[in-house]
């Protein structure tokens, strides 16, 4: 979906397909299927950039998708949050952590590591 497409749809709208797209790079790193990974990685990104864009950065609706039952939701969700509500996704993702369902705790731990060392930047 390009730019212009993604600026049509409603925020729940984006919000819904930013869920179906983790989904989706979850099944594909469960099946080691790292193309298809990537491949949703900028379609992601490119709803986070939405999101930002609108009025208020609207990247906070992603908010609603902590505690998801998926993780790769729960990850990606909180680590679009970081230059939001830091409190609240750092707690996301230290909640990942404890969690210990992996890869995400472990790219979770990754996250956090980088954050205290000062070498991770979120805009």
């Amino acid at each position: 979906m390009s730019p212009a497409d993604l600026a049509s749809l409603s925020t729940d709208a984006l919000l819904r397909r930013f869920e179906a797209l983790c989904i989706q790079q979850y099944d594909a790193l469960d099946r080691n299927e790292i193309a298809a990974f990537n491949r949703r990685y900028d379609k992601i990104q490119a709803i986070e950039d939405e999101l930002q864009s609108r009025p208020g950065d609207q990247r906070r609706v992603l908010m609603q998708l902590f505690g998801h039952p998926n993780m790769q939701v729960r990850l990606t969700a909180a680590r679009a949050n970081l230059a939001v509500d830091y409190a609240a996704a750092r707690r996301q993702l230290e909640a990942i952590v404890e969690e210990q369902w992996f890869p995400q705790a472990g790219d979770a731990g990754m996250t956090l590591y980088f954050l205290d060392m000062g070498e991770a930047k979120y805009e």
